[in-house]
Parts: C-alpha cells; structure tokens; sequence
C-alpha cells in the first residue's frame, strides 16, 4: 500500500472511531499515530474521500464518510465513485487504436480525470499522460484497451455523451 493509502486509511479510521470536527484535529489525530501531512494534502485527502460534515446531535459537526463500512475496500470504493464521477462529468469522448486509449475531456478537466485513473492502479494501465483536454492512456495490450474502452464508453454514455 503506498504512503497515500495508508494515510487515507488511517483518515477513515480516525473518523470512525472518534468526532472529529475540523481538519485541524484531524491533523492532530494524525500525528498521534505518526502521520504528518500538510493543510493541502489533508483537504485533498477529505475531498477524494468524500468525507463530509455531519451533525453531531449536540449542536456541532463532525467528520463522516458515506457509506456503511471502514476497511480496506473503502478506499477503492471511494476511487471508484470518485472516477465515476470525473467520466461523468467531464469526459466527452474516448478514441483507441491498438495500445493506446484517447480520452477527450472538457477543456481543463483532463488532469483531474487522468489522476482518478491513476488512483485505480488498474493492472492493465502502464501509464497516462494528460494536457488541457486529452489524456493518453497505454495499455499492456489492445485487449485490455478495449475492455478499458468499453468501460469508460459505459461511464459516459450513462449521461448521454459519447
């Protein structure tokens, strides 16, 4: 598991396990167990986790991840909806021809999308490489470029775009 999973991991247990109400006593909690991370790198982690603030029943807040279950599948469940929602959003086509898969995305999105396909760490996938609008994804074989087509062409065509 890399250095970023683990830290995630670890944000998804601490708010399990105990009301947390701000990022900075969730930093804290953090460096308790020998995580240190900055502001940036929290806010990031709290987006990609879909962490989101609830009420407390005593008139405060505290953190929350939706969904019913903390462990290990969380985190690539959590990517998955994350990706989910970056195809959905801003992807406007996808293009292959033997290794290789095109993705077309909203000017200034491929980024984003590009970063939630490298969080899947999907075996198929050798690298990515993103600009403004298009992403390049080489796959270890033209049937794994079709099968990641056909997936990413489900995703979309869920909101009407091809």
């Amino acid at each position: 598991m890399s250095a970023k999973q683990e830290r995630q991991q670890k944000i998804l247990e601490l708010i399990a396990h105990q009301p947390i109400a701000r990022q900075e006593e969730l930093s804290t909690a953090l460096r308790d167990v020998g995580i240190s991370t900055t502001q940036s790198t929290l806010s990031k982690d709290i987006k990609e986790l879909g962490v989101v603030k609830v009420p407390d029943g005593e008139g405060g807040f505290r953190y929350q991840v939706p969904g019913a279950f903390i462990g290990a599948d969380r985190l690539v469940l959590q990517g998955e909806n994350l990706l989910r929602r970056e195809l959905q959003d801003f992807v406007v086509g996808v293009d292959g021809v033997d290794l290789m898969l095109v993705v077309k995305t909203i000017t200034g999105h491929a980024q984003g999308v590009c970063e939630s396909i490298d969080q899947m760490s999907w075996p198929e996938v050798v690298g990515t490489l993103a600009g403004e609008n298009t992403i390049f994804i080489l796959c270890r074989s033209p049937e794994a470029r079709m099968n990641l087509e056909r997936d990413i062409q489900g995703q979309i065509g869920n909101t009407g775009r091809t």
